[in-house]
């Protein structure tokens, strides 16, 4: 017995569905009127949460991507260098004026967006970021380095 988290009905039989991109519980009532079928096990199971059992979970180092430095400046150069008004390239990468206007005073859209306009200018715009190393070595026991044991490396 559960809670519905689409129609708030309380202490119902629920089961796990898939709703917009994310999993909630809901009654029989609800998954009936709106064709919601139940999550396979695997993934229910995966979902619920994994109470104290350890994870498997090892973090990577995870490379990302971000546009360039001064990418505003680059786009309204290469656009004029090419002799094409902001309009043109709107319609040449297939993308609004307004999200011309707004990548060429700086603002940051969506990375689509950006693509498509990268795509037009045949420019790149995205270079590869690694993220830092955070990891930490374990010391040995001590508090770090003290007066005494500089002066006696001098």
């Amino acid at each position: 017995m559960g809670d519905c988290e689409l129609c708030g009905a309380m202490k119902v039989s629920t089961k796990r569905v898939s709703y917009y991109k994310s999993n909630i519980e809901a009654c029989i009532r609800c998954c009936e009127k709106m064709n919601l079928s139940p999550l396979r096990s695997r993934e229910s199971i995966r979902n619920i949460g994994s109470g104290n059992k350890k994870s498997n979970f090892k973090p990577k180092l995870a490379t990302s991507k971000s546009l360039v430095d001064n990418f505003s400046k680059k786009i309204s150069m290469r656009r004029t260098g090419k002799n094409w008004s902001k309009n043109d390239l709107a319609k040449k990468a297939n993308v609004r004026l307004v999200d011309i206007q707004n990548i060429e005073s700086g603002k940051i859209l969506e990375d689509k967006v950006v693509q498509k306009i990268e795509k037009a200018l045949e420019m790149n715009l995205f270079t590869d970021e690694t993220a830092p190393d955070v990891r930490r070595v374990r010391t040995t026991g001590g508090g770090g380095m003290t007066l005494g044991d500089y002066l006696n490396e001098n």
